[in-house]
């Protein structure tokens, strides 16, 4: 009962205020227990406003901006999406009952073994969960009609968007100097369209300046 409450809380004072309602979007976010997908220690922390720390490098974004990304790409049932970053499964299962099928890429090892774990036992047959560095994904050689990089990055995502159908969408949130906003992307015959819509924050996902990487 607590966690019912909480998520309908994070429907009606986070979600449904600042613009989220798009229906089927709702739903999404009803249908999946946010609880089910954190370990033991963080369960309290379900459905808060604020991004959930798994570890440093490791997190769920908080409700309100991975729904303002669901918002602004628009995701369609036929969708096959990439989503960067698994949040232990629980935006990977979000997806899921939006689009076609969810291709998920977790560097973490520990996140993606528990993504497995909790994507096993709620049955879903439309999502792949694959372990792999989020700067190098030569072995995958889909083309994706949308792309969710569920944290920030520190310079255009070349190499994700080169995973993109043309006139294909990325989201993703951008640091730029000392400000961070999200960004839409749009998949061109040749190169791409860049669109800034509002200013948001989150954890580092990717360092595509820093020579030092994640430990991988």
């Amino acid at each position: 009962m607590q966690h019912t409450t909480r998520k309908l809380n994070m429907i009606e004072s986070q979600l449904r205020p600042n613009n989220i309602i798009d229906e089927n979007l709702i739903a999404a976010f009803q249908k999946v227990h946010q609880e089910d997908f954190l370990p033991d220690s963080l369960k309290n922390l379900s459905y808060i406003d604020d991004h959930i720390k798994f570890s440093q490098h490791s997190f769920i974004l908080k409700p309100l901006i991975f729904a303002k990304f669901l918002n602004i790409i628009k995701p369609q049932f036929s969708d096959t999406i990439l989503e960067i970053g698994s949040g232990g499964g629980y935006t990977t299962s979000i997806l899921a009952n939006l689009v076609n099928f969810v291709y998920s890429i977790e560097q973490d090892k520990i996140i993606f073994d528990l993504a497995i774990k909790n994507i096993k036992i709620k049955n879903y047959i439309n999502i792949n969960v694959l372990f792999s560095n989020y700067r190098k994904l030569n072995n995958l050689d889909l083309k994706f009609d949308k792309i969710i990089i569920n944290g920030t990055v520190n310079d255009n995502p070349v190499n994700l968007l080169d995973k993109l159908k043309v006139d294909g969408k990325l989201v993703c949130i951008l640091k730029e100097d000392s400000y961070s906003s999200i960004y839409l992307y749009k998949k061109k015959v040749s190169g791409y369209e860049k669109l800034k819509i509002m200013n948001a924050s989150a954890p580092t996902i990717i360092n595509y300046i820093d020579k030092e990487e994640f430990n991988f």
